[in-house]
């Protein structure tokens, strides 16, 4: 007997890309919760994305596997794939970026290529754990607290200054010590001022989800606060 689990945790190839793409647009979903849910990476999602906008998915009618001839690659993006398969990025990694070299290969064909040339899947893991995003940027330093003294003389433009007009009302409430009082979870690179403080400046700014902070996070005025 079907239960919900059908929609949540989909078999078959085709309904798990549905289930993904109607998550990601219609619940707006973060990439990476969407992708754990359904078994795919965050640049295999990204690549959904882009074919579903672009007409390349065609759900009317689930295709059976195997009824289209295999494309053929020419040798120069063959050498790419592997090259940055040796670099240890996914199907759905390289998948993107071909993308970014107007050329658009699905990823089941990119993981018959490298099955061909040899390679095994990769075993599911983060961009952290990797240490690079998928353009090959490496993966940032994580942020340590800066004192005010060490910022003296220096002047930042910031997008959301208008915070720190709260900065006479926090004083009077003295949040500060409210938070310290209420012994707030926190860690040994976040204190638990610097953790609602951050919340409080995203709802003072009018961000309704936290999800969409990526606007403000070189923010170096909005860092302060």
């Amino acid at each position: 007997m079907r239960d919900a689990n059908f929609f949540t945790k989909p078999v078959d190839k085709w309904q798990r890309k549905y289930e993904a793409l109607r998550a990601s647009f219609v619940e707006r979903l973060p990439d990476h919760i969407v992708a754990e849910r359904f078994g795919l990476s965050v640049g295999y999602l990204r690549v959904l994305r882009h074919q579903f906008r672009h007409e390349k998915i065609d759900f009317s009618e689930a295709v059976a596997e195997g009824s289209r001839p295999r494309r053929r690659i020419d040798a120069a993006t063959r050498q790419k794939i592997v090259a940055w398969r040796q670099r240890e990025l996914s199907a759905g990694d390289i998948a993107q970026l071909l993308h970014q070299e107007a050329v658009d290969i699905s990823v089941r064909t990119i993981e018959r290529i490298l099955a061909e040339e040899g390679f095994k899947k990769l075993p599911r893991r983060t961009q952290l754990k990797i240490g690079r995003t998928i353009g090959g940027a490496e993966v940032p330093e994580v942020a340590t607290p800066v004192a005010i003294e060490r910022l003296e003389g220096q002047r930042f433009e910031s997008a959301g200054a208008g915070v720190f007009l709260f900065a006479p009302f926090i004083a009077q409430l003295n949040l500060d010590a409210v938070i310290k009082e209420a012994k707030l979870p926190e860690s040994k690179s976040l204190s638990a001022t610097n953790y609602l403080f951050s919340i409080l400046a995203l709802k003072l700014l009018g961000t309704e989800r936290y999800a969409h902070v990526d606007g403000h996070v070189f923010d170096p005025g909005l860092g302060l606060f």
